[in-house]
């Protein structure tokens, strides 16, 4: 029966934590609000909550009407951008017993290119 309760011996951990920070040494606050005070630092020091959900509207119909401006106009030239290959390689040992770590090498496997243009035309 004493097993089954949540008493001390199933948690030995101090479940009253009090922060012990120092003025200088920043904030003693749960994770959430943590995240929330790094990814939005001007609403988390007004009302300590993400942006509305009428400002995530308006960026949202602001970036809609932006792409809606792009796709009425005339064709305009685009840059593609290379395509890179990421190769893993693996350890390895060399010629005269040295030791080669795993590494990344990046290849560039295609150039970038224009796009949407009147160039291959003419």
């Amino acid at each position: 029966m004493l097993l089954t309760s949540c008493g001390p011996v199933l948690n030995p951990y101090n479940e009253d934590f009090k922060c012990r920070a120092r003025d200088d040494a920043g904030e003693c606050i749960d994770t959430p609000t943590a995240y929330k005070k790094a990814r939005y630092p001007e609403t988390a020091s007004n009302e300590k909550s993400e942006p509305t959900n009428g400002l995530k509207q308006e960026i949202q119909d602001n970036r809609y009407k932006v792409l809606a401006g792009l796709l009425q106009e005339d064709k305009k030239p685009l840059l593609q951008p290379p395509k890179i290959l990421r190769v893993l390689l693996l350890p390895y040992k060399g010629e005269g017993e040295e030791l080669f770590m795993s590494r990344y090498v990046y290849v560039k496997i295609e150039d970038s290119k224009w796009i949407l243009t009147d160039l291959t035309e003419q």
